[in-house]
């Protein structure tokens, strides 16, 4: 059995306390939830579960862009960085550079893009679950 830690109070005496021996996770031979890898909608879902007003606050921002910032690259990079902000994702800067090169080559075109080329091109490891998931955002071609 492990030794026991003493800590001392003044109010009520000596308390015992376990000292931490090894993680959890090396005592059972798992790894934590967070640690396994999952699909990428599932990760995205779990991040953003409890990020209710901040969602609704995007929503907002969103509604009040122009149509004419829409056009402007920088300004859709301003967002997608202040977006992430507000929900508390961590985004490195070459994921933001890599989602308005995607933005770029998507509206380039019009409404029409092909979003099997565009995952192709900025969506390493895009699983088909997730792929079909941004289909539906998308308008069909005509």
């Amino acid at each position: 059995m492990p030794k026991r830690a003493i800590k001392h109070t003044s109010k009520k005496g000596n308390i015992r306390v376990n000292k931490p021996t090894m993680a959890s996770s090396q005592r059972t031979g798992t790894e934590p939830a967070s640690t396994q890898k999952q699909p990428p909608l599932s990760t995205l879902k779990q991040n953003l579960s409890g990020k209710r007003k901040a969602i609704f606050e995007i929503l907002d921002d969103v509604k009040k862009v122009r149509p004419e910032q829409w056009q402007d690259a920088n300004k859709v990079e301003e967002m997608a960085k202040n977006f992430a902000n507000k929900l508390g994702l961590p985004v490195p800067e070459q994921r933001i550079k890599q989602f308005v090169n995607a933005y770029k080559d998507a509206t380039k075109n019009g409404p029409d893009a092909n979003v099997d080329a565009l995952v192709k091109k900025y969506g390493k490891d895009v699983d088909d679950k997730t792929l079909k998931e941004i289909k539906k955002f998308v308008p069909k071609s005509k």
